[in-house]
């Protein structure tokens, strides 16, 4: 029987919830559902809500940088009781099984919402000006492409598995048909539509992109900074913007193994001037207010997401002792990450960890400052370009910047392995390493004596969608 997906278990779009449950950032978006899309603030209120959706602990906010995906790459060396399962890789533990099937469910939700956004600017796009109409229309097309990107790293085998295996429903429209799954490579190709329109709506209009001379973001801005469009061109780095839409486009390039692509949108990134990795001069340049998370984040992410309650509402859940998941990178394996010269050069090593107030257990403390959790980032884009290049200076560049300018590879270096070194300690809580292993098919991973198979790489989807699919 064909093997398909009911996506209607799935469409429950955000005003059966409520905008003030959908989106507590602003709360003049609390309107009604038949009056949100019959003014341009109505579709700007939709576009934050789905990253608001997204800054949830379920999903972006915890457990898909910070949370579970770390626990799986083998970040942590313990966690709290409950998700230890998750360090053998038991999908079918109760516990882990819920963690997993949310993922799911969560990004088709925001998916969902990304749909009836874009169905209403074909519908109603008449009330948005012809500069709001395409950043809302590209912005919600990159999402869409991220969130399905995400799945199918999840829930599918990776490309290098097998690229014409069944991938995930790569779902276009607001609708309770049954949805059919795609090939991984039909996906991915799916995906780079969604993310090249996305680049054509956003380049004229971004001010952060390839059209406009300068851009400067500040950290706070004020009150006549918002009269325009109540400030919805502010911040181009905590949404997507064309250069998060082509950083993605790399990182699903690379996912594809088309390395041609792949080393052009890096190097568009990397060569735009809008990103530079921090520096000692940098750093000595800053507001003194900014710690070195905060200076990271202002130079060196891309596109990210915004979590308003960052520290108590996050970290404290995961990084901190009795925490619900006390996430511990303990002192061997911190040495296994970063190696002696590492734990004394290496910049992260030095200003990402400390023992946070009311612990006796030094943590990950990446997420105590701030409000921004990065989604990409200007270091991948390095780490992209060395892969897709086979060369080695792109990574012995960002090396240089974490504190390796005077402690080069040796000639010999195998430039894979040097590449999985890096991504361990660049990635640190933000869910990029298990995916990186998975890329690769790694079969043996640092700091687990479980063989690494489909069984451990692949997500098993939700048993309401085997039942609903039929899927054997």
């Amino acid at each position: 029987m064909k093997k398909i997906f009911r996506y209607a278990a799935l469409l429950v779009l955000l005003f059966c919830m409520g905008c003030s449950d959908w989106l507590d950032v602003r709360p003049k978006s609390q309107v009604k559902e038949d009056d949100l899309f019959t003014s341009e603030s109505g579709f700007r209120d939709a576009l934050i809500g789905i990253y608001a959706l997204m800054g949830r602990t379920d999903t972006y906010g915890g457990n898909s940088t910070m949370g579970f995906l770390d626990i799986l790459s083998q970040t942590y060396s313990s966690v709290v009781y409950d998700y230890n399962k998750a360090l053998v890789y038991d999908y079918q533990d109760e516990t882990i099984k819920k963690v997993v099937d949310t993922l799911w469910s969560s990004n088709y939700y925001a998916i969902a919402n990304c749909n009836y956004l874009l169905q209403n600017i074909s519908k109603h796009g008449g009330v948005l000006s012809e500069k709001v109409r395409p950043l809302v229309e590209g912005e919600a097309l990159a999402l869409r492409a991220f969130l399905h990107f995400d799945l199918l790293r999840g829930f599918a085998p990776s490309y290098k598995m097998g690229a014409n295996d069944p991938g995930i429903p790569y779902v276009k429209e607001a609708t309770n048909q049954v949805v059919t799954r795609s090939t991984v490579a039909a996906t991915l190709d799916l995906i780079l539509g969604d993310l090249k329109k996305a680049q054509e709506l956003l380049r004229p209009v971004d001010p952060i992109g390839p059209s406009f001379g300068e851009y400067e973001e500040e950290d706070e801005y004020s009150a006549d900074d918002y009269v325009t469009d109540d400030g919805f061109w502010l911040y181009r780095k905590s949404r997507f913007n064309y250069y998060g839409v082509t950083a993605l486009m790399a990182r699903v390039y690379l996912y594809k193994e088309d390395m041609t692509n792949a080393l052009a949108c890096a190097e568009e990134v990397i060569h735009s001037g809008r990103f530079a990795c921090v520096t000692d001069k940098i750093l000595q340049d800053e507001p003194s207010k900014y710690t070195f998370v905060e200076s990271v984040g202002r130079h060196e992410y891309i596109t990210s997401l915004y979590v308003y309650d960052l520290k108590k509402g996050r970290s404290d859940l995961y990084f901190k002792d009795l925490a619900t998941y006390a996430c511990v990178v303990g002192e061997e394996r911190k040495l296994g990450i970063f190696g002696g010269t590492g734990l004394d050069l290496d910049v992260r090593s030095k200003r990402l960890f400390d023992i946070p107030s009311g612990s006796k257990t030094e943590y990950v403390i990446k997420y105590i400052t701030g409000n921004r959790i990065p989604l990409l980032k200007l270091s991948e884009m390095y780490l992209i370009a060395a892969e897709a290049s086979g060369d080695i200076r792109f990574l012995e560049t960002l090396r240089g910047f974490r504190g390796y300018a005077g402690n080069p590879l040796p000639a010999d270096a195998n430039l894979l392995e040097e590449l999985r070194k890096e991504y361990q300690k660049e990635f640190i809580a933000e869910g990029q390493l298990f995916y990186f292993y998975k890329r690769q098919n790694m079969t043996t991973i640092p700091f687990t004596a479980q063989t690494m198979n489909r069984a451990t790489y692949v997500f098993p989807m939700p048993d309401n969608e085997l039942e609903f699919g039929n899927i054997q």
